[in-house]
């Protein structure tokens, strides 16, 4: 059976894919980054809390707070800044970084991301007594 000719070019959709795909490309494209960038995120906030929390468990031991915030910055990355309070039975460490975005469209723009944790120091170091100072059990 032969083909019927078409009554007008009006309806030919010859092309049709090319034109989808240059309306949905930039919008994958604009999905993916946006999941890059928050996996990036996510990824620096969690090694923020890893940070504070290996400082703050460095201080419930007794360590000294320049080794605490050695500790929080070579966990933490580049650029963290380390806050340390606390006094008597708790430590508090707070852990901030800033991110960049290097280059591309975001470039310029910068979100700042925290961190805290909290510990108990270990009972000879807050009450004087114990077996570190020979006067304890």
């Amino acid at each position: 059976m032969p083909r019927r000719p078409r009554a007008s070019h009006c309806w030919d959709d010859r092309g049709s894919a090319t034109a989808e795909t240059a309306i949905v490309l930039p919008v994958v494209v604009v999905m993916v980054l946006v999941v890059l960038l928050t996996g990036a995120g996510i990824g620096s906030q969690v090694r923020l809390e890893n940070a504070a929390r290996a400082a703050a468990r460095e201080m419930a031991r007794g360590e000294e707070q320049s080794a605490a915030v050695a500790t929080a910055q070579r966990v933490g990355g580049d650029g963290t800044s380390v806050h340390i309070s606390g006094d008597g039975t708790w430590v508090q460490v707070e852990v901030t970084r800033t991110l960049r975005a290097g280059s591309g469209a975001l470039a310029g723009a910068s979100w700042e991301l925290s961190a805290e944790a909290q510990s108990r120091r270990e009972p000879h170091l807050v009450d004087g007594q114990g077996p570190a100072d020979g006067q304890g059990p």
